[in-house]
């Protein structure tokens, strides 16, 4: 067996080729796995990712080159490709002249750019806010009136980044091909997962998504964050349980037995009324005491911690989910690479490495030979159990099946995927309505279906024969529930001693808080994030709905597929520990490190930036129209000067500068607005990308599938399935070879395929199935809940603890 200690990704080389925050994150996440990478540039590349010479800047740098090797001087074209010849994966950065055909290293190429190679979009300036604008996150966020807010800088690029290295390392499962692997990365497309909820909410109720204001998300009542004594929770209350603990939680007792507050849409409309009731409650309590009651209560409540909090949190100290950084400033924490690895743990001490390892690479390797992949997917032969509902686990084992994975969902014909509905009455199941939910369709592409009821011997014995075939597990279940059903890790390496194992949960399994129910709202919540987002004087400031669940659902990708990489090398399984907390607490990075070195500074600018001015979102001709303009340089900002028609600020001292720039941007805003405001918002983005500056329409959700540039590139994926329907979906962001990867199967009907996988893996004879579909351990339809009241008391609890959902907000 191997060490503990031994990295994942040892012996696995990478070139990082030229500038751009993604790619750099993504070289940093294979780093921190153990990859040797090195990172260069090319003659013309931006020598540095620290974009101002300021101490947050460059200590964010340092973040991202932490345990590289560094070229000093920029590089030939010819020095790049003969170190290329010599590693495993060449990546190349959004911001570099570099392309992926330049270079054949042996196992892949992995090309970011902001909007990828063709499309209207193609020569476009990209920034983190372009990209959120373009994904329409930022309209439903903020005062009703407006503007709509940016979840901040660095998300996008973040998401990018995670993305690439599910890239990078699908590149390295693939079967050895005779030539290299050339994967395009668009990082407007890899944030989409962001927005896929919405898209699928207004295909199905065929209606548009209204921004609400602040930390408050149609038809969820209450979701937000709110004042107690010391502090901040963040509370989720959705379903009619929910909502009567959480009434006994606060003494709420008026509230609770007020029928016309027992639905989240009757809560909605008086959210004014419940929210002050709420907040009368928790001023009486700190938030650690309310967090607790939560816990006990099973209601999603969670302390919502500032810069200070996070560094000092218990959690986080106790799952080591920070990491020490070596700055010119001085040793800084920083989130740790949120991979939860139990044998090959990433880094936790992050240093600067100089430039003398580059001379390790390069040398006579040849040139791979041979025709296009074609229909050759990365992931082919990998066969993965799927247990996870809603939408953080479902994303991560859509994006394996996308990648050509075998996924076999596994659900419990008595209460199936969340996503499929909670209403299990007799008209609902009759109707086969469980079969009609959009969201369910779009998270579940690609997989096989199988149902079994985990309560019965038989149905859980059949689960561990298909765990004892698989390569890897996945779950978001309930923290304890896999144990509960006797699924969990010690039982599955009873029967797969090898087998790796990957649960998602809020705050990981094993501490003071796994039994924390946890939404996607609640892990940003969780996070800390909202602290950093919003204006002063208003509260924590909320991005999205369930930010947390498709973020969540990245990287509970990535560290799957990392372990799988760790064990195709080794021949070793392992646990893998996600708490989906730490996967949002990645964003935090720039706020810890500027609350670090300077705690007085300004963490919340609404949507102004901390280096670049004019950077925010503006007013547009039309109702709720907006435009997001980021101005990251001086030529930027003299081209906007021409445009706005103030050219008479071009060369005055006050504007030659984003220092003073930045003490003239409520001058520069008013002179935007004055000229946005007659624009419509996409000629407006047009004017302005035509000059050279970071420009974008504040997209709305309705507006994603009418893209036209997402449909030059081929993005959607558009299904017919039984009984739903036809449907156009979100695709994945990353293209093999010029085409377009993703599964092009519709999610199964709930048992679909059992019989197949059973054949398939188990070589189950067709007399044995017909029994197990006689005993009800398969089955093809929902139990409806007035069945169930017949049940021993027993068995409903058992069903119960089994369903409730731990990710993924329900909104059914």
């Amino acid at each position: 067996m191997q060490s503990k200690n031994q990295s994942a990704l040892a012996g696995m080389t990478v070139i990082e080729i030229g500038s751009g925050a993604a790619s750099a994150y993504c070289g940093r996440l294979l780093a921190d796995a153990g990859a040797s990478v090195t990172a260069v540039r090319m003659i013309g590349d931006a020598p540095t990712i620290a974009r101002e010479r300021t101490d947050p800047e460059l200590a964010f740098s340092a973040y991202l080159s932490a345990n590289k090797s560094m070229s000093d001087a920029a590089l030939e074209l010819e020095s790049i490709q003969r170190l290329c010849r010599d590693a495993d994966l060449a990546l190349i950065g959004e911001d570099s002249k570099f392309r992926a055909c330049d270079v054949n290293p042996k196992r892949g190429a992995i090309d970011l750019t902001w909007f990828g190679r063709k499309g209207p979009y193609k020569g476009w300036e990209g920034s983190d806010l372009v990209i959120q604008a373009l994904t329409a996150m930022p309209h439903l966020a903020g005062p009703v009136e407006g503007p709509p807010l940016h979840a901040g800088d660095r998300h996008a690029t973040m998401i990018g980044g995670v993305t690439a290295y599910i890239a990078a390392l699908a590149a390295m499962l693939a079967k050895p091909a005779r030539v290299t692997r050339s994967f395009e990365l668009s990082i407007l497309e890899a944030n989409l997962v962001v927005s896929e909820m919405h898209m699928y909410y207004v295909e199905q109720d065929g209606a548009p998504i209204k921004r609400q204001g602040i930390n408050r998300f149609s038809p969820i009542g209450p979701v937000g964050i709110y004042p107690c004594k010391d502090g901040w929770v963040g509370i989720t209350a959705t379903t009619p349980d929910q909502w009567k603990s959480l009434c006994v939680v606060l003494g709420m007792e008026k509230e609770g037995a007020d029928e016309k507050l027992a639905t989240r849409q009757l809560r909605f409309e008086r959210l004014d009324e419940v929210e002050q009731a709420m907040i009368r409650a928790l001023s009486a309590g700190r938030a650690e005491h309310w967090a607790e009651r939560g816990r006990r209560y099973r209601v999603p409540i969670v302390m919502v911690p500032d810069a200070a909090g996070i560094l000092s949190h218990p959690i986080f100290a106790a799952r080591e989910s920070l990491a020490m950084l070596s700055t010119r400033s001085g040793q800084l924490k920083v989130p740790r690479t949120p991979f939860s690895l139990s044998k090959t743990p990433t880094h936790t001490i992050l240093n600067a490495v100089d430039g003398k390892l580059i001379a390790q690479l390069g040398g006579t390797a040849q040139k791979p030979q041979g025709g296009a992949l074609q229909d050759d997917l990365p992931l082919s032969g990998l066969t993965v159990a799927d247990f996870t509902m809603g939408w953080a686990g479902p994303m991560a084992s859509r994006l394996l099946a996308d990648l050509g994975a075998e996924v076999l969902k596994i659900e419990a014909g008595r209460y199936p995927d969340w996503w499929r509905g909670v209403n299990w009455t007799p008209e609902y199941i009759a109707a086969k309505q469980y079969e009609a939910t959009k969201h369910y369709c779009g998270l579940n592409r690609g997989k096989r279906g199988i149902t079994l009821d985990l309560t019965k011997p038989a149905g859980k014995k059949l689960a561990l024969a298909l765990v004892a075939k698989a390569d890897a597990v996945i779950e978001n279940q309930a923290a304890g529930v896999m144990d509960k059903l006797g699924l969990g890790y010690t039982d599955l390496v009873t029967v797969n001693a090898n087998i790796v194992m990957t649960s998602m949960s809020g705050f990981g399994t094993g501490n003071a808080w796994s039994s924390t129910r946890a939404y996607g709202s609640t892990l940003e919540q969780g996070s800390g994030l909202p602290h950093f987002m919003g204006s002063p004087g208003t509260p924590p400031t909320m991005a999205h709905m369930a930010y947390g669940d498709p973020v969540g659902g990245l990287y509970g990708c990535a560290s799957l597929l990392t372990a799988v990489f760790h064990k195709r090398r080794t021949g070793e399984g392992q646990y893998v520990n996600i708490s989906m907390v730490e996967s949002m607490l990645q964003f935090a990075t720039p706020a810890l490190l500027q609350y670090q070195l300077d705690p007085a500074a300004p963490l919340r600018r609404r949507n102004r930036h901390s280096l670049f001015a004019p950077h925010g979102i503006y007013p547009c001709a039309g109702e709720d129209r907006w435009l997001a303009v980021a101005v990251e340089s001086t030529e930027m900002f003299t081209s906007l000067a021409r445009v706005v028609g103030r050219s008479d600020w071009i060369g005055e001292a006050a504007f030659d500068s984003a220092a003073s720039r930045r003490q003239r941007h409520d001058d520069i805003d008013a002179a935007i607005v004055a000229w946005t405001k007659k624009q419509e918002p996409h000629q407006a983005a047009a004017i302005l990308q035509q000059a050279g500056i970071a420009a974008a329409p504040v997209l709305h959700t309705e507006e994603i599938v009418q893209n036209p540039h997402l449909i030059a590139t081929g993005f959607f994926i558009d299904l017919i399935r039984d009984i739903s329907g036809p449907q156009r979906q979100a695709g994945i962001a990353i293209m093999q070879d010029g085409g377009r990867l993703g599964a092009r199967t519709a999610a199964p009907l709930l048992g679909e395929h059992s019989w197949m996988i059973l054949e398939k893996h188990l070589g189950l004879e067709r007399a044995a199935y017909e029994e197990l579909v006689d005993d009800g351990v398969i089955t093809f339809a929902p139990t409806s809940l007035r069945r169930m009241l017949s049940q021993p008391k027993s068995e409903i609890a058992a069903l119960e603890t089994n369903a409730e959902p731990h990710i993924g907000v329900n909104l059914v």
